[in-house]
């Protein structure tokens, strides 16, 4: 399970007192590494950074989240693209990778969605939905491992219940819908989908 940083309601409005001085109360508590909070913020500054990015053609998604990581295909289906560009853009140590291993199945790799569900498992990093343990920066997979029909997106904004511990509404930053990056409304964790019958299995912490 990933360590737990601080959290509250308006867990996103704390995080610019964390980063330009001291950290409210409930946050010096519960930070296991305030340095860990900097790189999911760097995550989610990433992917607000790319809100309205388009394609230049089917599935030719911008060439700069190529140009990170030579392993990465284009054009491909490309919401685990740009979850991999966010992550390695924040500095994440460990990620998915790009290419499936040697004698591996071709969908044990981070292009496909719902490998980001395995890889989550395999590292400790795996959070599903019912436990409702989500921060800014993870991961959120829509669909199960090993199926390819599923998506990928970016957790930017979490509203807890009262006791800060257990999530009730994400909104989110997803690449390749309608061919763009786009940000999503506030939604209830009951009721997050990616379309008829794709609802989200968990969330992958990067840490």
């Amino acid at each position: 399970m990933a360590r737990r940083l601080g959290r509250s309601a308006s867990v996103v409005a704390a995080v610019g007192a964390l980063l330009l001085c001291a950290a409210p109360a409930w946050a010096q508590d519960d930070i296991a590494d305030p340095a860990e909070w900097r790189v999911r913020q760097e995550i989610v500054d990433h992917a607000f950074s790319q809100v309205g990015a388009r394609e230049d053609g089917p599935n030719g998604y911008p060439r700069r989240y190529q140009d990170i990581d030579p392993a990465v295909r284009r054009p491909v289906e490309w919401c685990g693209v740009f979850v991999n560009w966010a992550w390695t853009k924040a500095g994440v140590p460990q990620r998915p990778s790009m290419q499936a291993a040697p004698g591996a199945p071709a969908v044990d790799q981070g292009h496909w969605a719902t490998y980001w569900q395995k890889w989550g498992q395999a590292n400790g990093r795996w959070k599903p939905l019912a436990e409702r343990d989500v921060e800014m920066g993870d991961a959120i997979v829509y669909g199960n491992y090993p199926s390819m029909v599923a998506h990928v997106g970016v957790v930017v904004e979490v509203n807890y219940d009262r006791t800060g511990r257990k999530a009730t509404h994400v909104r989110t930053v997803e690449g390749n819908v309608s061919d763009r990056v786009v940000y999503t409304k506030w939604r209830k964790l009951s009721d997050l989908n990616a379309g008829a019958g794709l609802k989200v299995s968990g969330f992958v912490s990067p840490f």
